[in-house]
């Protein structure tokens, strides 16, 4: 009885490795998964920085209303109050610093810490000054308009959040995503 020794293909054969086939899937479901979780992370960090443009708009809204019910008018002049100062904030969040101009002085408001976005107050006793886009139907007394503005990925497209005092919720243009 003797035994054949098996040759050395025979005894490769049941043991399997990965193939380059198998290989090159996983990787495909890895990059996948990956760029999924990128564009997520992505959209929740841009939700979060939006919710301040939000948070701040309603604040301005309360101030303004607490001032219009003080002197019978709204903060503000027909011209744009900005602040902070510069280009719109991107990558980057913004200090708010001290305004100095009377009309953020007036109204008193100031944000938790940096910022990401510019913001915008103008108001007028006048209802023919009211931008049309904004107001539908226009004003009949005095009326504001507040804006947020940011670009966060710096593409050179602003989102735009705004108020006014015709309307309770906040108009958003462009969203940062």
């Amino acid at each position: 009885m003797n035994k054949k020794p098996r040759s050395p293909r025979a005894r490769t054969s049941s043991s399997r490795g990965v193939t380059l086939i198998e290989l090159m899937i996983v990787v495909v479901i890895i990059t996948v998964l990956t760029s999924l979780a990128v564009t997520g992370y992505r959209k929740m960090i841009y939700q979060a920085r939006n919710a301040e443009a939000y948070h701040f708009l309603g604040a301005i809204r309360a101030s303004q209303n607490l001032y219009y019910q003080s002197t019978g008018q709204y903060a503000g002049a027909n011209a744009w109050a900005e602040w902070p100062q510069g280009n719109f904030p991107s990558a980057n969040r913004v200090n708010w610093g001290d305004p100095d101009d009377p009309t953020w002085q007036a109204l008193g408001v100031r944000p938790e810490g940096p910022v990401w976005f510019k913001y915008q107050i103008r108001a007028s006793d006048n209802p023919a000054e009211a931008p049309g886009d904004s107001f539908r139907p226009p004003p009949v007394g005095p009326w504001y308009q507040a804006q947020a503005r940011g670009d966060f990925d710096a593409d050179g497209i602003t989102s735009l959040f705004e108020v006014t005092s015709a309307k309770a919720e906040v108009y958003v243009e462009d969203l940062n995503e």
